[in-house]
């Protein structure tokens, strides 16, 4: 059993209008999925499992590009739906680079509202019936390292092992092997607990994991449920654990050494039995080198590690990958027809994929939400590829991702070359202009470090 299937939908605006709203009500759909209507553009809690939004985009205050896109990148796996009076092609183009991924009339929106139950009911059945969808078929690859990946899992299936560590860059599908590692092993029959640590302050970090008592703390007015006791005799996922301050590092380590759980303000101590997944994008031996990342810590998760290659080293792959996209996003959207080219495949196999698995999701749903023939061309993938998102270019901005132990100011510099480059399309003469920098000390920097190997190509 997986609690990862989120009921919360997020509606701003006047996006059903008074009609569809009393429908909802008098149909009791509002019981069935947790709805919140919103008519100010106040952000809705990232933590709190919202996996579809509604924005109205006739109200200029939440229609700005600003709002949309805090929308759609708070969370993860959020689904931005517009609702316009009149949706034309060219607003759908303009706002798919703030993250709208659809734009419709207010009695579509409805539609989408029943649908979205739908898939709910689903997904319920589905866990009911077994979690045939995180088999090992669910990983998708003919090359030799995802072979090898399947091989691990096999391996892994009949051994009741108590932890396993991810390594891999972002997007780079570390979280689906994570559910087929549980659902195709012997816990399968128990809660799998998936916790991204980057979205935990430090300070509720205890709280969160390993639950606290009633009267705790001033707030504390009832007893809450850890993760570590949800997850009791199942999997806890741990993902981003790098990012984890060095305190709440030495508080997972002693429990995962005691198996050992106290609420905070229980006196009491209970045993636990939980088999801790973990994945991170950063370096640990360089993260314990530089004292950021606790070398114990480091050792007890390590029993078992799955090294996960980022997509622009397995090209094999992505035909394959592409495939089981168009097929998904083409039924999801209701055009099961869709086809792609020969030459839009080239195209993206031609392409570096710094998002990984996650980014040609995107694009592929992109293109189909798009398509208005059955067969999807390279214009379409080449459209799609550049409104992926909003690019350095177009932003006309530098995007550091600084983890709380730091990081070596050479890595920044290589950063900023790298991304500079790919926004001037790896014209040296203009990005050393950008740099301010001679074009003989840009082609040092190029040959010194790794930004060669982490080329964008268009």
């Amino acid at each position: 059993m997986t609690q990862n299937v989120s009921r919360k939908t997020v509606l701003y605006g006047d996006v059903l209008g008074a009609k569809g709203r009393r429908q909802i009500e008098e149909a009791s759909l509002d019981q069935a999925v947790d709805i919140t209507w919103q008519t100010e553009p106040i952000l809705f809690d990232p933590d709190s499992g919202v996996s579809l939004v509604f924005v109205d985009l006739d109200d200029p205050a939440l229609g700005s590009p600003e709002f949309l896109m805090s929308v759609a990148t708070a969370g993860q796996g959020v689904t931005v739906v517009g609702k316009a009076n009149e949706p034309t092609l060219d607003l759908s183009q303009r706002l798919s680079k703030f993250g709208v991924a659809e734009i419709m009339q207010a009695d579509e929106c409805l539609v989408r509202l029943h649908d979205f139950l739908q898939e709910l009911e689903t997904s319920d059945k589905n866990e009911k019936t077994g979690p045939s969808k995180y088999s090992i078929e669910a990983l998708i690859g003919i090359s030799p390292q995802i072979a090898e990946i399947r091989k691990t899992i096999k391996a892994l299936s009949q051994v009741d092992f108590p932890s396993a560590l991810f390594l891999g860059e972002t997007g780079s599908g570390k979280s689906l092997i994570s559910k087929i590692l549980h659902h195709t092993g012997t816990r399968s029959e128990h809660n799998l607990v998936e916790v991204n640590c980057s979205a935990i302050p430090d300070e509720l970090f205890e709280s969160e994991l390993f639950g606290h008592a009633r009267g705790a703390f001033t707030d504390a007015k009832k007893e809450k449920m850890g993760l570590f006791e949800y997850a009791q005799d199942g999997t806890l996922f741990l993902d981003e654990v790098g990012n984890l301050s060095r305190s709440a590092q030495a508080k997972l380590l002693k429990i995962l050494e005691d198996k050992k759980l106290r609420k905070i303000g229980d006196v009491e101590e209970h045993d636990i039995n939980v088999r801790v997944v973990t994945a991170t994008n950063l370096d640990l031996e360089r993260a314990i080198a530089d004292n950021t990342f606790r070398e114990d810590l480091y050792y007890r998760l390590n029993l078992l590690t799955i090294h996960v290659p980022p997509l622009r080293e397995r090209a094999e792959d992505i035909p394959g990958t592409v495939e089981h996209f168009l097929k998904f996003y083409s039924t999801l959207y209701g055009k099961p027809d869709l086809a792609i080219d020969d030459r839009a495949v080239g195209e993206m196999l031609e392409y570096s994929w710094p998002g990984n698995i996650r980014e040609l999701s995107n694009v592929i749903e992109r293109a189909v939400l798009l398509s208005r023939r059955r067969l999807i061309h390279l214009k379409d993938i080449k459209a799609a590829l550049s409104n992926s998102r909003l690019t350095p270019a177009d932003r006309r901005q530098i995007v550091i991702d600084v983890p709380p132990q730091g990081i070596p100011l050479s890595e920044i510099e290589q950063n900023v070359v790298l991304q500079v480059l790919n926004m001037c399309q790896w014209n040296k003469t203009e990005a050393a202009k950008f740099l301010e920098i001679s074009r003989p000390r840009l082609r040092r920097i190029i040959a010194d470090t790794e930004v060669e190997q982490n080329r964008r190509i268009r």
